[in-house]
């Protein structure tokens, strides 16, 4: 009898579980970005927290205990400027920073979330430049967590005051030489990066904070109130570097929930008996706008011969030249189209994201990188043995068909993907 009752109030205690009620913001004009972070949330969800998103973006998604809010009107750049330098475009961008700065506090969910003051146990934002964000979570009094779409940065270290080392891959200038010269333009552009944000973009952001929550904290004050950061990459794909203790990589997290592909994706490439392809360059590059016409009908035509083998290509245009082996289409589930058998080769931009997803399920590459991160990111993976990279003034038809055709003919590569950097897979 007594045996019992302890048996079943022990079952009752195991029962038990320690959940939190969290808040979501994501004011982000990349849907790549938003996807990653929404995917951490979600998860969330599953182990029994309750979990609020408000987002630029909407997925529509139906978990128990996940609510998302489409938080509209942000103004994404019409065009992306690929002949100027990363910083460059961050300049270009200052106005359009501002004016989404606006959008956002006259957003109807964040204006009633002021009124209402719900309560939560933490907020988790989605940070680039745009920290004056941070003022909500301070104003609801919960902990503070960063989330980053990208790796360990400048822009993140100085929430948790990681150190900013001139050796360490930058998202503006990539992974700087090692000379000593090369660390000084490393530091040189930390410096503008400082007086760019803190002085510049902190202005308007303090303005605009007092205006919608009187007496908040200066962004400064914001900045140095975070708890924990949260960091899109993994050491397997990145070079060595210091981390503080609340300053977590994560990189990978999203790749190991597969969905079911729709009907006619998964159709297609069960079908593609001699292999399948991959064409993606992500959510912020455009084909009509990034891709000039010369290079996109090299492209097009050296798919074309690849055939029988099939290729999935994404793109926000209709290609009418397009060849019959190519089917393509204006969103693709990439990181479940990767997982598939017939995969044999990913041609990306090189984002951190995309990179991840590559390594993950050990899939081999062609890097055309445009920006940013991208190129350090396909050369993570050249180093390990299993891709390859084209500059866009680069590709030609004789470059572009010897790159794909040693990708998917050489054995090397696949076997080095399949063997290479990994990390999480016995999770699955």
């Amino acid at each position: 009898m007594y045996l019992t009752w302890l048996v079943a109030f022990t079952a009752l205690l195991s029962a038990q579980v320690d959940t939190a009620k969290i808040l979501g913001i994501f004011w982000t004009f990349g849907r790549s970005h938003h996807l990653t972070g929404s995917a951490l949330l979600q998860a969330l969800a599953t182990k029994g927290h309750e979990v609020d998103l408000l987002s630029s973006f909407y997925d529509d998604v139906k978990i128990p205990n996940f609510k998302e809010e489409h938080l509209k009107g942000i103004m994404i750049p019409d065009t992306l400027n690929l002949n100027a330098s990363t910083i460059s475009r961050i300049i270009t961008y200052i106005p359009l920073m501002n004016k989404n700065l606006e959008i956002f506090w006259e957003n109807e969910a964040i204006q009633r979330l002021i009124k209402t003051k719900p309560k939560y146990d933490a907020v988790i934002v989605l940070t680039f430049f745009n920290d004056y964000i941070l003022a909500l979570p301070h104003y609801l009094g919960v902990p503070t967590i960063i989330y980053s779409s990208g790796g360990s940065y400048r822009f993140n270290n100085k929430y948790v005051a990681n150190p900013n080392l001139p050796y360490g891959k930058s998202i503006i200038m990539g992974a700087p030489s090692t000379s000593f010269f090369g660390r000084i333009s490393s530091t040189l552009l930390n410096i503008m990066l400082t007086i760019l944000e803190d002085y510049i973009l902190a202005s308007f952001q303090n303005e605009y904070n007092q205006k919608y929550l009187p007496g908040s904290p200066t962004i400064e004050q914001l900045t140095k109130n975070v708890s924990l950061v949260l960091v899109n990459s993994h050491f397997a794909i990145e070079p060595p570097r210091p981390y503080v203790p609340n300053m977590i990589q994560i990189g990978g997290f999203h790749t190991q929930k597969m969905k079911k592909l729709p009907q006619d994706i998964q159709n297609y490439l069960d079908s593609a008996k001699e292999g399948a392809v991959l064409f993606s360059m992500g959510s912020v590059v455009e084909i009509k706008v990034n891709l000039p016409k010369e290079q996109l009908d090299i492209i097009m035509a050296g798919l074309g011969k690849i055939a029988p083998i099939k290729v999935l290509f994404k793109s926000e245009i209709e290609i009418p030249t397009a060849p019959k082996n190519v089917l393509v289409s204006k969103w693709l589930p990439q990181n479940d189209i990767l997982a598939h058998p017939n995969l044999k080769l990913f041609i990306s931009h090189g984002g951190l994201g995309s990179t991840t997803e590559a390594v993950f399920h050990g899939v081999p590459v062609l890097g055309i990188p445009f920006f940013a991160d991208q190129k350090t990111n396909i050369d993570s993976v050249i180093e390990a043995g299993f891709a390859k990279r084209l500059e866009l003034g680069e590709i030609t038809q004789k470059t572009f068909d010897s790159a794909i055709k040693e990708l998917l003919t050489n054995s090397t590569y696949a076997a080095n993907a399949k063997s290479g950097p990994r990390f999480s897979r016995t999770s699955r």
